[in-house]
C-alpha cells in the first residue's frame, strides 16, 4: 500500500501489522501488529499510535511503514 493511500486509510480502532525499520532508522526490519490508538499529522508526515497485544504502544510513520496491512 502506498504512503498516499495508507495515509488516507488509517483510522482508530483498525487493526494493522506491518514490517518498520528496527529503531525508526536502521536497514533490518521488523513486525508490528496491533491495534490503531490515536492516529495524527506531525512535521514529517501522517503517523498512527499502535497498542500491540502485549499493551505496548509504538508510534509509526505512515511513510516508513512497509507492506502495511489494514483491517
Amino acid at each position: 500500500m502506498s504512503y498516499v493511500a495508507l495515509a488516507k486509510a488509517v483510522r482508530k480502532g483498525m487493526s494493522v501489522r506491518c514490517k518498520y525499520p528496527k529503531h525508526g532508522r536502521l536497514n533490518i526490519l521488523k513486525w508490528h501488529t496491533g491495534v490503531i490508538h490515536r492516529t495524527g499529522t506531525g512535521p514529517n508526515g501522517k503517523y498512527a499510535v499502535v497498542q500491540s497485544e502485549d499493551g505496548q504502544f509504538r508510534t509509526l510513520r505512515c511513510d516508513k511503514m512497509i507492506e502495511a496491512v489494514l483491517s
